[in-house]
């Protein structure tokens, strides 16, 4: 995943593009429909999704669940279940794949700070 690896904005998608890009499989559309999510969708719908994809056959997609748990606390901590988030990325904290534990790792300490952080208000 590393090889070649850049920025790139995720394209804006409708919920209805986010949807088919879901029922496509593919790891890649996936996990761009998952970051473009965090964009226009609501944060327990976000969640949803990524603990539908955190299995994914594809590293890609399990990587951008990674991300995408990480970003997901950060932005939206106060409107999510936040244990849920962090069982989901402590689980991906275990990935096969190197790249994504490495994710996971970073999204956890997203985790644990926006917990942190609702204990605190």
């Amino acid at each position: 995943m590393s090889d070649g690896l850049k920025y790139e904005q995720p394209p804006r998608m409708s919920r209805r593009e986010i949807e088919e890009a879901f029922l496509s499989g593919d790891g890649d559309r996936i996990g761009s429909a998952l970051i473009s999510a965090l964009y226009t969708e609501d944060g327990a719908s976000i969640l949803d999704w990524c603990l539908r994809f955190i299995d994914h056959q594809q590293v890609v997609a399990r990587y951008s669940v990674a991300l995408v748990l990480g970003s997901l606390a950060i932005l939206s901590g106060d409107e999510i279940d936040l244990p849920k988030c962090r069982e989901a990325v402590e689980q991906l904290c275990r990935d096969p794949d190197e790249e994504v534990r490495t994710a996971a790792r970073d999204a956890l300490a997203d985790v644990l700070r926006s917990i942190e952080l609702q204990g605190a208000s």
